[in-house]
C-alpha cells in the first residue's frame, strides 16, 4: 500500500500540500498521464497500420490503430495501440505519406510518437510526431522477400512463365484503371501499326488497398474467359516505389500464378521490380514497352510468313521454269522428228518422180525392140497390120501410163501434204495454243482419266503459256455408257 502511495503521490517533496485521502478519476488519469509521459517521452514504434485510409479521407485529425502482427496478411492482432495524427502534423507529413503510397493500411510503418492519455475517457494514445520513411520501406522489402521465398517454396514463381506465349497474341485482356494515362498509352501504341488487336478491358484500381481486391478479381475473370484470349496485360502508370506496394501483395501474386493465360506486367517503374513482376510471364518497365513487345511479336510472325511465302513463290517459279524448258525441249525434239520424217518422204518421192519417166521410156523402148524383132520373123504384111494395131495400143497404153503416173504422183504428194498437216495439228505445242492443256500426275505421266488422280495428289497442268500446280480435292467420273 505504501508502494502504491509512493507511485501515485502527487506531492512535491518540497510542498506541504497533504495527499488526498481518495483519488478522483480525473486525478488518477492525470497522474497516469504524467507518469506515462515522464517515463517514455518521445520514442519510435513500429507495427501494421489499420483504419488509416478511412479516417485520413475525412480530412482533419487522423485516428487509427497500430497492430502487432506476424505479417500483413495475418488477420489476428496480438496487440493494438491507438494512434493520433493531429491536423497540423498531418500537413507536415503529407510528402512522407505519399512516398509510402498514400494508403498505409496493412503496411508496416515506423512512427516517432509521444504517449498521451485523454483524461476524460482514460484512453491512452500515441501522438504521431514523424514517420521514418526509410525504415518503413525497409520493412516492406523484408515482407516482400519473405513472400517471394514462400511462393518459391510452393513452386509458384515460374508457374506463369512456363505457360506458352502465342505467336500471334492479338486477343488481349487488359487489367488497369480505364481512364488512366497507362490505359491511353498502351492502347495508342497498339493502334499505331494497323494490326488486328482486340482489347478486352476490366477496370481495376492499381494503387492502394482496393488494388489488392480488384486486380485479383479481374485476373480471375479473364481466367474464366481464357478460351477467347491469348494473353493478359496488367499495367499502371509511373510513381514512387511506395506506389507499387499493392503489387507486392500476396493476393495479386497468387492470382498471377493461378492464371491459365500468360500475364505481362507493365507496372511503370524504371528501377524496382514488384512481386507481381517476379511472378509474371514477362515484366516491362512501362505500359508502352508492353504494347511494343506485343506489336513486335505479331510483326515478327507476319514477316516470317511473308518470307516463307517469298521462298515458296521463288521455288514455284523455278519449278515452272524447269518444266517449261523441259516441255519446250520436248516440243523441239518432236518438231525435228516430224521435219526429218517429212524430209525423208520428200526425198523418196523426188527419187521416185525422177525414176518414173526413165522407167516408162525404158519399158517402151524394150517393147518396141521386141516387136521389131518379132516383126522381122513374121510375115510382113499380116504381121505389120497386127503390129500397127498393137503399136497403137502400146502407144495409147504408154500415154495412159504417163497420165496415170502423173496422177498417182499427185495423189501421193497430196497424201504426204495431208499427213504433214495432220502431224502439225498433232504437235502438242499447237494443241496447247488452241486452248487445250496437259495434266501430269505425281509421277510425271500425262493423265487420261480422272481415276488416275487420287484425292490429295499434287498435279501439274501445262498450258500454252505457263504451268499450274494444284492439289486434287475430289474427282468426278463421267458415265461412259
Amino acid at each position: 500500500m505504501s508502494e502504491q502511495a509512493d507511485l501515485f503521490s502527487s506531492r512535491d517533496p518540497e510542498s506541504e500540500a497533504p495527499e488526498p485521502s481518495a483519488w478522483t478519476v480525473s486525478q488518477f488519469n492525470e497522474r497516469v498521464k504524467s507518469l506515462v509521459k515522464g517515463a517514455f517521452g518521445s520514442f519510435r514504434i513500429q507495427g501494421f497500420v489499420s483504419g488509416f485510409t478511412r479516417s485520413y479521407s475525412r480530412g482533419g485529425h487522423v485516428y487509427f490503430e497500430l497492430q502487432e502482427r506476424e505479417s500483413a496478411e495475418e488477420a489476428q492482432a496480438e496487440a493494438v495501440v491507438n494512434l493520433i495524427m493531429w491536423r497540423g502534423v498531418r500537413g507536415k507529413l503529407e510528402s512522407a505519406i505519399r512516398e509510402l503510397g498514400g494508403d498505409l493500411d496493412d503496411m508496416q510503418v515506423y512512427f516517432q510518437v509521444n504517449p498521451d492519455l485523454y483524461v476524460r475517457s482514460g484512453r491512452l494514445s500515441l501522438i504521431i510526431e514523424d514517420i521514418d520513411v526509410e525504415a518503413s520501406l525497409g520493412a516492406q522489402k523484408l515482407d516482400r522477400e519473405r513472400l517471394l521465398r514462400t511462393l518459391a517454396a510452393e513452386g509458384l514463381l515460374e508457374k506463369n512463365r512456363s505457360l506458352p506465349l502465342p505467336l500471334v497474341p492479338l486477343r488481349v485482356g487488359l487489367v488497369t484503371s480505364v481512364e488512366s494515362a497507362a490505359y491511353h498509352d498502351f492502347t495508342k501504341e497498339l493502334g499505331l501499326y494497323g494490326l488486328a488487336f482486340k482489347i478486352f478491358t476490366l477496370d481495376a484500381r492499381v494503387q492502394g488497398a482496393e488494388a489488392e481486391v480488384t486486380v485479383p478479381a479481374a485476373l480471375e475473370e479473364f481466367g474464366r474467359r481464357a478460351q477467347g484470349l491469348d494473353v493478359i496485360v496488367l499495367i499502371r502508370g509511373g510513381g514512387s516505389r511506395s506506389d507499387l506496394a499493392a503489387f507486392d501483395s500476396e493476393a495479386i501474386a497468387r492470382a498471377i500464378a493461378a492464371s491459365p493465360l500468360p500475364v505481362l506486367t507493365g507496372i511503370g517503374h524504371e528501377i524496382d521490380r514488384s512481386v507481381a513482376d517476379e511472378l509474371s510471364h514477362r515484366a516491362f518497365k512501362t505500359p508502352t514497352a508492353t504494347a511494343q513487345f506485343l506489336t513486335e511479336r505479331v510483326e515478327s510472325f507476319l514477316n516470317a510468313i511473308n518470307e516463307r511465302g517469298r521462298e515458296i513463290r521463288l521455288m514455284a517459279e523455278g519449278l515452272l521454269r524447269e518444266e517449261r524448258a523441259e516441255l519446250d525441249e520436248r516440243g523441239h525434239r518432236f518438231q525435228r522428228l516430224v521435219e526429218r520424217g517429212l524430209s525423208r518422204l520428200r526425198e523418196g518421192l523426188s527419187r521416185r518422180r525422177a525414176l518414173l519417166p526413165r522407167l516408162s521410156r525404158g519399158a517402151l523402148e524394150r517393147a518396141t525392140l521386141h516387136l521389131k524383132t518379132r516383126q522381122a520373123r513374121i510375115a510382113p504384111r499380116r504381121i505389120m497390120g497386127d503390129l500397127g494395131r498393137r503399136g497403137k495400143i502400146l502407144n495409147e497404153r504408154s500415154q495412159a501410163l504417163h497420165r496415170n503416173s502423173a496422177r498417182k504422183l499427185n495423189e501421193v504428194l497430196r497424201s504426204i501434204s495431208h499427213r504433214e498437216e495432220r502431224l502439225k495439228l498433232l504437235d502438242p505445242v499447237r494443241v496447247l495454243e488452241r486452248g487445250f492443256s496437259i495434266t501430269y500426275g505425281p509421277g510425271g505421266k500425262a493423265l487420261r482419266s480422272a481415276r488416275d488422280a487420287k484425292p490429295g495428289a499434287t498435279l501439274k497442268t501445262r498450258l500454252a503459256q505457263g504451268r499450274i500446280v494444284s492439289e486434287t480435292i475430289k474427282t468426278e467420273i463421267e458415265d461412259e455408257t
